[in-house]
């Protein structure tokens, strides 16, 4: 039987994950953290998906950990099993070589922020509201915040929202560069979807290979990007998907892309 607390549904090329209990506002309850922990494990093996959508049902994307949870953590052992139990999610979120859209529907604060942020591209509705608020339960920012928050925003940003109780807007969130596309209220499935299809009908081998190196660029030196983008390469000369781009290229037609090898 589904983890009805997360729904997945599988569309031409992509799937839809929606994280399903609103009346808690999603927050990460432990049926939530089991659903994206096998949805997210299954996506990412599916050759026959080539991009995902994250979003959440109700008034929020997701509103954190679950609080009521934390009184069940009594040692520093115990708060350390308690984090390793619910990253294995976010380590094949942020990992899986196919493009991730997180589709923010509301609240993602707290944890919600930091699931949103390990997404590849993050589009909101005008009211959404991004913050990360660790510090009001004296708690550090987690499930990967303190890695991708300074990538995205900027270290003096970065500390600003964990240091301090800043809430922001959609269009702040948006000036900021955590979201991409602000979007009208009402369209924002639909303009996920289309990204995702976009996104599917791309060279899938050749987009993982890429997001791999950009997940590690930071922290690389020129002569390492440049032996990896050489290793990739050579990897992509042998897709379906090269010989399909070349072909369309000369021909000058449309190429359709399949995500396979030769």
């Amino acid at each position: 039987m589904e983890n009805q607390a997360v729904i997945t549904e599988v569309k031409d090329g992509y799937a839809i994950v929606t994280l399903n209990q609103p009346n808690a506002l999603n927050a990460l309850s432990t049926e939530i953290v089991e659903g994206l922990t096998e949805s997210m494990n299954r996506l990412k093996h599916d050759p026959a998906i080539r991009a995902v959508i994250l979003t959440g049902h109700g008034r929020a994307f997701c509103a954190g950990g679950n609080i009521k949870g934390f009184s069940d953590v009594t040692s520093a052992a115990g708060g350390r099993k308690y984090m390793q139990d619910h990253t294995g999610f976010l380590k094949d979120l942020a990992q899986m070589e196919k493009p991730v859209i997180a589709a923010v529907n509301g609240y993602a604060v707290g944890a919600g922020l930091s699931i949103a942020i390990a997404c590849d591209v993050v589009i909101a509705v005008p009211y959404a509201k991004f913050a990360l608020g660790f510090h009001k339960l004296g708690l550090v920012p987690d499930l990967g915040a303190l890695y991708h928050l300074p990538r995205v925003v900027g270290m003096a940003r970065a500390k600003e929202l964990a240091f301090s109780d800043r809430t922001l807007s959609a269009t702040e969130a948006k000036e900021y560069g955590i979201c991409l596309e602000v979007v009208e209220e009402g369209q924002l499935l639909n303009r996920a979807e289309e990204l995702a299809a976009s996104f599917a009908a791309s060279p899938t081998i050749a987009i993982g290979l890429a997001k791999s190196i950009l997940n590690r660029s930071f922290e690389s030196s020129l002569e390492d990007i440049l032996r990896e983008e050489a290793l990739v390469q050579g990897i992509s000369f042998t897709t379906v998907d090269h010989k399909e781009g070349v072909r369309a290229f000369l021909e000058k037609s449309k190429p359709t892309f399949t995500g396979s090898y030769l």
